[in-house]
């Protein structure tokens, strides 16, 4: 699955403007292996921009990447079993080379099991990089993500941080690969991710006050959080 940095999912890249068969039982408590045995069902295939339709501002996208069969480049999802409360434990690995692409996580609505988009996760989940470094942690409840979820680098450097403090705050810190900050933003959840507040730094630190190379700068560094690098 896939985790998008909230002004991405909604395409709010301005700082100004908004756009627009019988399964084993799995206990709760019980943590699955990482490692999935072969007999496990395949129950799904994704293209390498699965995930990404929730950005296209059209609420008639839906699982563009999905796949009835193998894709190059792409992933594939193992169903593990199911829970007492009808839950789906699943797994997700990339194609090329059957690495895990997350740990086993939980998924609530039948609708989520042919879908890379995160929110369909009940729970919490740790995705990784094809190398085996983490990408993203978050946390889900009733398709709303909740606490604080992180987006990292691929050199293990902490990326992208969004916290839920309330059902009326979002805040979002960003940092530059070489672990500099680049921006901390203010998000109201009730207004479609308004930006209350913000502050942009270059990469020289200093703080940006022109709108549109502020603009710039978010969209190229959350861009870099929508793929597998």
């Amino acid at each position: 699955m896939k985790i998008i940095p909230l002004l991405l999912s909604s395409c709010l890249l301005s700082t100004t403007m908004i756009g627009c068969s019988q399964l084993p039982v799995t206990s709760n408590s019980v943590t699955p292996s990482p490692t999935v045995a072969t007999h496990e069902a395949i129950i799904a295939y994704f293209a390498p921009d699965a995930g990404e339709e929730e950005c296209a501002c059209d609420s008639s996208i839906l699982d563009r990447g999905y796949s009835l069969h193998p894709v190059e480049n792409g992933y594939f999802r193992k169903l593990l079993g199911r829970d007492k409360d009808g839950r789906f434990l699943v797994q997700d690995f990339y194609q090329n080379s059957h690495k895990k692409q997350s740990d086993p996580f939980w998924i609530k609505e039948p609708l989520g099991l042919n879908s890379f988009d995160g929110k369909y996760i009940d729970g919490d989940v740790t995705g990784y990089y094809e190398n085996g470094t983490i990408n993203f942690k978050a946390s889900y409840k009733d398709l709303q993500p909740i606490g604080k979820s992180e987006n990292y680098y691929s050199n293990e450097q902490l990326g992208l941080q969004e916290e839920y403090i309330d059902d009326q705050t979002i805040i979002q810190k960003i940092w530059y690969e070489n672990g500099k900050p680049a921006a901390e933003l203010k998000l109201s959840p009730t207004e479609d991710y308004f930006i209350l507040d913000s502050k942009v730094w270059d990469q020289q630190g200093q703080v940006v006050d022109d709108e549109v190379q502020s603009q710039k700068i978010l969209e190229e560094l959350y861009l870099q959080f929508t793929t597998d690098q």
